[in-house]
């Protein structure tokens, strides 16, 4: 009997855990268009449609972090989204991304070198 509890457990851990990691977000650190690609070089992150121009600034001048608590909750009271946007070196195109009303902060990062951005929400 105790290894159905111990099943049943297990179970609701990993559905649990599965439909918190479903609520993540990126943009593609690559844009292909033609033959040519794209780097993420500029992410943004604003609250109703980017063409609103409400963009939010990083929680510090140090790190490309967006705590999204405050942000989500205004959203939700007017009727409207948060939205991830990534700009790509070499083109006008961008990828625009809505965020989940679940998710608590948005990210920027360097890969191995300043030429590798990657940016998600989660």
């Amino acid at each position: 009997m105790w290894w159905s509890k111990t099943l049943i457990l297990g179970s609701l851990a990993w559905l649990f855990s599965s439909s918190v990691f479903a609520g993540k977000v990126s943009c593609p650190p690559v844009l292909k268009e033609g033959n040519k690609t794209h780097r993420m070089n500029l992410v943004d992150v604003f609250v109703g449609p980017p063409e609103e121009r409400a963009s939010l600034l990083p929680d510090t001048d140090e790190k490309m972090v967006w705590t999204l608590k405050d942000s989500q909750d205004y959203a939700k009271k007017h009727n409207t989204s948060v939205f991830l946007v990534c700009q790509y070196k070499g083109t006008h195109k961008t990828a625009t991304v809505k965020v989940p009303t679940t998710a608590q902060k948005c990210s920027a990062w360097y890969g191995d070198s300043k030429e590798e951005l990657y940016a998600s929400c989660e």
